[in-house]
Parts: C-alpha cells; structure tokens; sequence
C-alpha cells in the first residue's frame, strides 16, 4: 500500500527575522506537529533549512533595504521576482506561505492568487504605518492573514479585512532559545558561566560594562551604524567592551573591513576597535546575560545591570525590550529615503516598543547618531532604567498570548483549515 503522497508548501522570506520566525511553522510542517507531515520548499535562509525545508534561494542574495536603492536595483529586483515565480510554476505547490517583506511578496501573492494558489501570509505588511492602499489588494490576494500585533486585527477590519492574531513570535523565539542553553524556562544557572565560556568574555574583570551593538542585519545598515556605534560606546565608557551581534548571512571579515576603514578615516581608534568582539548565532543568549526581570525571572547572570545597547531601529528593538536590556534607538537612511519615509510615514515614533505603547519609551535617534549624541543618550538610561523596566514588562503583557499557544501554532492551524 503506497503512502498518501504529502502536501507541498512553498515558503518565502527576504531577510533574517523572517528566516528566524519561518522556521518555526517550516519544522512543525516537516515534522507533522499539528498536521500531517508536508513537504516545504524556501525562498529564505539558514535556518528554514536547518528546520527541514528545501531551500532554492537565500534571502542574504536580495537584501535590498531603503526606498532609493530599490530604485537603483528595480532590474535585479524584477529578476528575483521572475526567478520565484518560475520556481513556484515548477514545485506546484498546494499553498503559498508569504512572510513579511511586502514589497516582494505581495507582488508574488497577487501573481499567485491569478493561478489558483492558496496564499497565506504570516507577519501583515504595516500598512497601519503606510499605504493603507495596499489592504485594497491584500483583501483580494490574501486567503488568510496572521497578524502578530493585537491592534492589527481592528485595524484590519476597518478595510473590510479578516485576519487572525496568532501572538508575537520573538516571544516563541525567546522561549526557545531559553530552553535550548537552560533545559526549561526558570532554570536556575549562572548565565555568565555560559557566556564566558564559548563567546569569550571571561576576560570582563570587576564591574567592566558590556555595550552591545546591534546596527541592524543588511550590509547597508551596519556600514552606515556601526562607526559610530563604536565610537559612541566608547565615549560613554571608555573602558567598555563593545559586543556586536553579528547578522545572520554577514561574514566576519565584513564586520572587520569596516572597523579597519574607520580606523584608516579616524572615526574610531585602533583601540576603539580592538575592544569590539563579534558573535554569530548568539543575540538572544547575549541579551539574556544583561536582561533583568520578565521573561528572565530566576535566571542569574553575573554581567546583569553591567550592560546597554544601541539599537538599530526595527524588530531587535523588541527583542532587546522583551529581554529587559536597556537601549537607545539610533537609524540613518539615504537622505532621498529620510525625506520620502518623513512624508509617506504618518507614524509618530518608528521603534516597535514606542509604537505599541503609544508613548516615547525608548529614545530615538535618527539621521543624526553622532556619537556624542549617542553617548549622552546612554548615559541617561541610568537615570530611567526603572522606568524602562516598567514599561517593558507592559509590552510583554500586551503580547502574551492568554492560551499559551505560539505564533507558528497559529500560523499551523490556519494551513491546517485551508489544506484540510
């Protein structure tokens, strides 16, 4: 008797945090938790792999971020967007499973839907920012909708669209993370033990702080961030260690070519870039050693309150506020993008915690993160760190799920609907 042949679904996503929050749903599908076991093919990267799927095309080969280089790149871009459609002709798959990146994947849902596929799509283009219009055809492409912030859902409907909250999956990504180091959530271990052992910091003497840089996951973001991050931190503490947490897809040799020009330009000393440590694969066990409170209760780490970070603006925000870390926002952007964000943006503040608390928790500090700007800034957190914590341990309230389910079981239970 031959076995009943397994659905396929084709997953896609442009860079890193959609990577990391795909490969939840990618294991579960392989692997049948909560449906049968399904084939899964990717557009994505390292870690929908390591989770079963098959992977076609790694997002780290179309990271385009910023509205004038798209423009610069709108051949390359078609070319990315002729190459998914022929793969998606090719694997015929019984759904479509679209993850962020709106300006791509609706392209692809809108071309999709006209063939008779079955489109999902997990984490909503933010049109709550900008482009309501965009919900026009979101409504007419989009079988089902997974939205990760609770507002988005009355949003949605506002235009005559259904959509599901699932929960936030950096909470489903912390959670894991925390029982991959500790066994289960709660384990009372010395995090800073774990720390110094295989990232290498068991060099920190006394009361030695940590700044951990994070200047975002594109190439272009952390050429134009991480300069003066270094040179921030080490205005506000001279004596600082600065830890960058390397980007999924970058190499090394890239972050160290960009501490080597800034040396050669005199943006930072040799000095200043001798004490920046690089480490992949490691952010949230970084952000657990100088987190306080919330998710972390009972968890101990000797380099706790020894730590801030800068921030680039976009998820790590959340991460590093669920994560209880103290940190100032920083961003810059091709001038041509700053002045087109700034008329088509009608949003108050541009860091997910400020946006979902609705009030200006976090500073933010974009197009001039100078360091001296961005050293006074730290300096402050010490004076509002309470305050921070408070408002941190708000944000987690307002995304725990009350079920205790995950985003990806969710996001699994709606496939499970469509394919049956």
């Amino acid at each position: 008797m031959t076995e009943p042949q397994k659905k396929k679904v084709f997953v896609i996503a442009g860079e890193a945090s959609g990577d990391l929050h795909g490969s939840h749903v990618v294991r579960k599908l392989v692997a049948g938790e909560g449906i049968a076991p399904c084939e899964v093919v990717c557009w994505g990267g390292d870690l929908m792999a390591q989770a079963g799927g098959r992977l076609l095309s790694h997002y780290k080969d179309r990271a385009i971020m910023g509205l004038w280089e798209v423009i610069r790149n709108l051949k390359k871009i078609s070319g990315f967007l002729d190459q998914a459609k022929a793969d998606i002709l090719a694997e015929k798959p019984d759904l479509l499973l679209l993850i962020d990146n709106p300006g791509f994947n609706l392209r692809i849902a809108e071309w999709a839907k006209a063939r008779g596929i079955a489109v999902h799509y997990y984490i909503a283009p933010k049109a709550w920012a900008w482009n309501t219009g965009r919900i026009k055809t979101m409504r007419r492409v989009i079988d089902q909708l997974y939205v990760i912030f609770p507002f988005e859902v009355s949003f949605f409907a506002q235009y005559g669209m259904t959509s599901e909250y699932v929960g936030n999956p950096i909470l489903e990504a912390i959670d894991q993370s925390l029982q991959r180091f500790h066994g289960q959530r709660g384990w009372d271990v010395d995090l800073g033990d774990e720390l110094g052992g295989p990232l290498g910091l068991e060099a920190l003497d006394g009361d030695k702080q940590v700044v951990l840089l994070m200047p975002g996951s594109r190439k272009n973001e952390v050429r134009g961030l991480l300069p003066n991050f270094v040179a921030a931190a080490r205005k506000y503490n001279d004596k600082a260690c600065c830890v960058v947490a390397g980007a999924p897809g970058l190499e090394l040799s890239f972050y160290q070519e960009i501490l080597r020009d800034s040396v050669l330009k005199g943006e930072i000393s040799q000095a200043d870039a001798d004490a920046v440590k690089v480490y992949f694969g490691a952010t949230y066990h970084l952000l657990m050693q100088l987190g306080d409170g919330g998710l972390l209760q009972g968890v101990q780490s000797g380099f706790r309150n020894r730590g801030v970070a800068l921030v680039a603006s976009g998820t790590a925000t959340l991460e590093t506020a669920l994560l209880g870390v103290p940190q100032v926002v920083a961003y810059k952007v091709n001038g041509f993008t700053y002045l087109m964000a700034k008329w088509l943006v009608k949003l108050r503040w541009v860091s997910l915690v400020n946006i979902l608390l609705d009030r200006g928790l976090l500073q933010e500090h974009l197009q001039d993160v100078s360091p001296e700007r961005l050293s006074v800034a730290l300096t402050q957190l010490k004076e509002n760190k309470q305050d921070l914590l408070s408002g941190y341990q708000e944000l987690r309230d307002l995304l725990v799920m009350p079920s205790g389910s995950s985003a990806s079981d969710g996001v699994i239970g709606g496939i499970v609907r469509q394919m049956g």
